[in-house]
């Protein structure tokens, strides 16, 4: 949906987008706002997200923005986002946080820094979606937007816990998607590949040709109305053949690949 006044109208007049303060969270927090909507950003870090509704608020100066500086990556995170919303009309929702820059097995990574993922990208993400989705069944109207990522589509030895919550987060979002229809909500996941974050660039260098966020967002808020997922074009190709592939080959194909990536190769897994 690109009119400005209808989307605002539908999924207004407030969106919170988890993962604001830099790269596709960011641009979605962009695009939102230059649709009306007011926009609130969540990370950890307040300078980022200070940085961020700086420029928001520059280049769409009718809008309000707000932050809120949270970990969601332990237990009582989801709880401050929700004491820090109370008192506004939330009607979009964007899952944006998560992406993997560290490389390696599963059983060599530190538990609590797993334990961590764990917590953000499935009790956090789910704990959010259950609340606010809670909150506009009522008023018959909202969007979900859950990022998804071509590692949801295959194992990934060096992202195995990284791959399976994108894994997670696309059947949340299809069964959603039916369930949130009967309330008037919208529910999509976009799936994208290689993308030229601020995160990933400083683990792995740009990539020419990786997607750029703002075509992200744009694309994905335009198609918001045509859940369940959308695939980015980037990326049909890549998504087909893991999906048509035998298991043992894929896995194999997307840890070479991902170890590539980790060894500075740009063509890695996403």
């Amino acid at each position: 949906m690109s009119d400005p006044a209808m989307f605002t109208e539908k999924y207004g007049p407030w969106a919170v987008v988890v993962g604001g303060s830099e790269g596709i969270g960011s641009a979605f927090a962009n695009e939102l706002a230059h649709r009306g909507i007011n926009p609130v950003l969540i990370a950890r870090t307040q300078s980022t997200l200070d940085e961020a509704a700086e420029e928001i608020s520059s280049a769409n100066p009718e809008v309000e923005v707000r932050t809120i500086a949270v970990d969601l990556s332990v237990p009582d995170g989801v709880e401050q986002v929700i004491a820090a919303t109370a008192g506004l009309e939330v009607g979009t929702l964007v899952y944006n946080v998560g992406s993997e820059p560290k490389y390696g097995d599963f059983i060599d990574h530190d538990w609590d820094m797993l334990a961590g993922r764990l917590q953000r990208n499935f009790v956090s993400k789910a704990r959010l979606v259950h609340h606010f989705a809670g909150l506009m069944a009522p008023r018959g109207r909202g969007a979900l937007v859950l990022m998804g990522s071509v590692a949801g589509f295959g194992g990934s030895p060096g992202f195995a816990l990284y791959a399976s919550s994108k894994a997670f987060g696309h059947t949340l979002g299809e069964g959603l998607w039916f369930e949130l229809a009967k309330h008037g909500i919208d529910v999509l996941t976009p799936v994208v590949g290689q993308t030229n974050t601020p995160t990933m660039v400083k683990a792995y260098g740009r990539v020419d040709g990786a997607a750029e966020p703002a075509d992200i967002a744009r694309e994905a808020l335009d198609r918001v109305t045509n859940g369940p997922i959308w695939i980015e074009d980037k990326v049909h190709d890549l998504v087909a053949g893991r999906i048509g592939s035998e298991p043992a080959e894929r896995v194999k194909l997307i840890g070479e690949r991902a170890a590539r990536m980790a060894s500075g190769n740009p063509v890695g897994v996403s």
